[in-house]
């Protein structure tokens, strides 16, 4: 007994008992996570290094302080410093980074430095952990760093630390569960891409389309050349169609081929700009592979079961794998993504280690930010070089993402389409037309020119505010059916909109819809006239994409106006609007041309584009300042909770207005019926919001069933 006393008291821990009454040794954990971190290795070279991160990342738990601290609950002992300043004196800078920030995040370089000149003046609580460390008798062997050293590029060695804080934050989560909660676990995916019986599925999918049109052995023939260059090595291509072209599903075809030539490739990712559209991706595929669960979504708009209350671990095998994307087939947003890949936090970047040979498809790739764009591209690029990854770009907008001599971007691109001028010439499916030669309108006077048009009728405005004008407008004038489209529409309400439209126009009923940009991207609706305010150059085209778009008219027609009302969403949309009309006035046939984009996206970046900060940021190992600086989305708003919405959204309210804390479930329910607003309508409207104490944001004013979010002096009461 006195033997078993002694031998429990000088077992160092690295987390407390669990379920089953078992403590978990430092050294259980430590080599557990090195393992792991082992298979998540970059390459074989580099394995030793991803190991030694993880038998150093817990090391200041031997301290008496932190044992004390976790045997005693003691006061609470910071430890992750302590394995950083061992590499660090071991001039291995790299591995410090990963194991400083393994719970507080990636930091700048100048304050790790500080962090651990701090750690050389506490000599006495240095000398204490090697002795403990010794007493334990855990072996850290020295580590060759020469493979990260042979890392010529210093922006790829960046890039290196963030794949290896990844794999840690990784490793160390799944050790840490598998002490706590095996059968969570245990029941994470082990799911692989099946290349050849998902191209079987795909096929099948492919021969149930009739080949009765030109568009559709027109279709068909661009498949089949893409699929000709997937034997290509990997690297970034392009796909440059006009929209209608089925862009889904022939990128996906050339990107399982292609994995079918690299067997190093494990999974494909598919971002998407907004979630209005992911559903209708994510539907295409799910029923292509509808006997087959490859396919991952990671958005607001799906929810899979967490734990409840009564349940001590997650079952969901697809909630667990949003945590890393170890799945076949994931689909997310671009927010998601790119905003993962220049995270400095550890819940954003797990995922990051798992892009490490994969294909990754950007659907409306246009839509990135331009202000972001070069370090965006500078981020891939060095990600081709490091990760043995695929990138392909689609859109009907294509911009020039390539480097050259004022823009550091991708190597080269590949294009997958062959003559993509002459395809775009092929399938012209609208006339563009200048509204009285760009005359400034009133709402009024567009509001008649559309009632007159015979057919249904978009209109895509640039603010909320001109949308909801011509609504009101045309509701006073119109004999047909109006509706409205906007982001004051929480997200099912904006769904059961699109739904409605597209159904009627199926049916052959005529409606107006009066819209923000939101329809612009990959929302498969079909109108034969669209009415667009003047815009940047890839809104106008997008929009146009909205017309005609089946090809079942000769001619669709877009008609493009000038509004009296100038406001804009920004300054620098405006100045690419005002370019963009510049370009192509008196000659719009410009706007079918499949180069006018390219030129035009070049020109925009070397006239309107500040110099990119991030990158040197980068360079400088700043990862807290360039997580701070990359957003794509820059403006700063509030979510505010639509409880009336439905009964629905009123049964969630009152489920979750007293709960102290808030499962990732009742966000994404919360996240759907939602509208994202700025500080001033916060400011203007604050008597109609009220916060739970869990700190979600209720609105108690009045909800249009036709325009969303009001500002009139409504107030709902439970």
């Amino acid at each position: 007994m006195k033997l078993e006393m002694e031998q429990k008291q000088y077992r160092y821990i690295a987390h407390s008992a669990n379920s089953n009454g078992e403590e978990q040794s430092m050294k259980q954990h430590s080599v557990g996570v090195a393992k792991l971190m082992k298979s998540f290795a970059l390459a074989n070279d580099f394995a030793e290094i991803y190991s030694y991160c993880g038998l150093l990342h817990d090391l200041g738990k031997y301290s008496s302080r932190f044992q004390n601290y976790i045997r005693s609950n003691g006061t609470k002992e910071p430890h992750a410093k302590w394995g950083a300043y061992m590499a660090r004196k071991n001039k291995l800078i790299n591995i410090a980074f990963p194991v400083i920030g393994h719970h507080a995040g990636l930091p700048n370089r100048d304050a790790m430095f500080e962090d651990l000149e701090i750690c050389a003046k506490e000599e006495n609580k240095w000398k204490n952990i090697q002795q403990t460390l010794e007493k334990d008798g855990a072996i850290i062997p020295m580590c060759d760093n020469r493979p990260f050293d042979k890392i010529g590029d210093t922006f790829q060695k960046e890039l290196f630390i963030r794949l290896l804080y990844s794999a840690l934050v990784d490793a160390d989560s799944l050790d840490t569960e598998r002490h706590f909660k095996k059968e969570q676990y245990d029941a994470r995916p082990s799911k692989t891409l099946n290349v050849d019986v998902l191209l079987v599925a795909l096929n099948k999918r492919f021969e149930s389309f009739k080949q009765d049109t030109s568009l559709n052995k027109l279709r068909t023939d661009v498949r089949l050349y893409a699929q000709s260059l997937a034997n290509a090595d990997q690297g970034c291509f392009s796909m440059t169609l006009p929209t209608g072209m089925g862009k889904t599903l022939t990128s996906l075809n050339w990107a399982l081929h292609h994995a079918k030539a690299h067997p190093n490739i494990k999974r494909i990712v598919i971002v998407l700009p907004f979630i209005s559209i992911i559903d209708q991706t994510a539907n295409e595929l799910k029923t292509t592979f509808k006997d087959y669960d490859v396919i991952l979504e990671h958005h607001s708009n799906v929810i899979y079961e967490e734990a409840n209350d009564e349940e001590t671990y997650c079952k969901d095998s697809k909630y667990l794998a949003t945590e890393n994307w170890d799945y076949p087939i994931v689909i997310t947003t671009a927010v998601q993504f790119f905003e993962s890949l220049f995270s400095n936090q550890r819940i954003k970047c797990r995922k990051l280690h798992n892009l490490q040979d994969s294909i990754v498809i950007f659907d409306e790739i246009q839509t990135l930010p331009v202000n972001l764009a070069e370090c965006t591209m500078k981020m891939l690029n060095d990600m081709l070089h490091l990760c043995r990854c695929s990138f392909l770009f689609c859109t009907a907008t294509q911009p020039d993402f390539q480097t050259r001599h004022d823009f550091s971007g991708i190597d080269y691109i590949m294009p997958l389409v062959e003559n993509p001028a002459s395809i775009f010439a092929s399938t012209k499916r609208v006339r563009y037309n200048a509204l009285d030669d760009y005359k400034a309108q009133s709402f009024e006077s567009i509001a008649d020119c559309v009632v007159e048009q015979k057919d249904s009728v978009l209109i895509v405005c640039n603010t909320k505010k001109k949308a909801m004008a011509l609504f009101e407008c045309l509701k006073n004038r119109s004999e047909i059916p109006v509706l409205h489209l906007s982001t004051n529409m929480c997200q099912i309400h904006r769904m059961e909109v699109i739904n409605k439209v597209r159904q009627m126009l199926e049916n052959g009923e005529k409606l107006i819809l009066c819209s923000t940009q939101l329809i612009e991207a990959g929302v498969d609706i079909d109108f034969p006239v669209v009415f667009r305010e003047l815009a940047p150059l890839e809104s106008i085209i997008q929009s146009a994409g909205r017309c005609n778009r089946e090809g079942k008219l000769k001619e669709g027609q877009v008609y493009l106006f000038q509004l009296e009302d100038q406001s804009q969403p920004s300054r620098q949309y405006e100045t690419f609007a005002k370019y963009a009309q510049l370009c192509y006035q008196g000659n719009e046939n410009r706007l079918t041309d499949a180069e006018f984009y390219s030129e035009y996206y070049t020109k925009i970046i070397s006239l309107y584009v500040e110099k990119d900060l991030i990158t040197s940021k980068r360079k400088e190992l700043m990862f807290q300042d360039v997580a701070g600086m990359y957003h794509i989305i820059n403006s700063k708003t509030t979510t505010l909770f639509i409880y009336q919405y439905d009964n629905d959204s009123k049964h969630l309210y009152n489920s979750i207005k007293d709960k102290e804390y808030l499962s990732r479930k009742d966000y994404q329910q919360i996240a759907q019926y939602s509208v994202q607003v700025f500080d001033w309508f916060t400011k203007n409207n604050a008597y109609k919001i009220a916060e739970t104490p869990n700190g979600v944001k209720i609105w108690f004013g009045a909800y249009s069933k036709d325009t969303g979010l009001s500002n009139e002096d409504e107030i709902y009461y439970i």
